[in-house]
């Protein structure tokens, strides 16, 4: 994966590490790609309107949510190419048996870690 790309990521796996928001995903993916209107997620969860907006707000940033204003109400549904991109990364990273884009089956990745030029920097690894 290319720098830009786990950037990307980033923001998706930090949203994802709520509880209450992996709820809402959950409540999403189950109603369709018609999605759910935030009052039904609203009592689904018996989550207050305020928490919920901030969580919807944060999901919908990252891309992994679409909301579509129709009428009064908005729906949320899922983007599922956010997550998909999501999951193949991390099936990258647990050695998944599909060989990963730009590797031959069977050939393990490598580590590209970035040297530091400054002196100065502590590390443990004695870079």
């Amino acid at each position: 994966m290319t720098e830009p790309q786990a950037e990307k990521q980033v923001p998706i796996l930090a949203a994802l590490a709520q509880a209450t928001r992996l709820q809402i995903l959950d409540r999403v993916s189950d109603a369709g790609p018609e999605g759910l209107v935030a009052g039904e997620i609203a009592r689904s969860l018996r989550c207050p309107a305020s928490t919920l907006s901030f969580h919807l707000k944060e999901l919908s940033r990252t891309g992994v949510l679409e909301a579509r204003p129709e009428g009064r109400f908005i729906h949320y549904s899922l983007r599922r190419p956010a997550l998909q991109a999501l999951a193949g990364y991390i099936a990258d990273l647990a050695g998944s048996t599909r060989p990963a884009r730009g590797r031959k089956a069977g050939q393990a990745r490598t580590s590209r870690r970035r040297k530091s030029t400054d002196a100065s920097q502590l590390t443990i690894f004695g870079d």
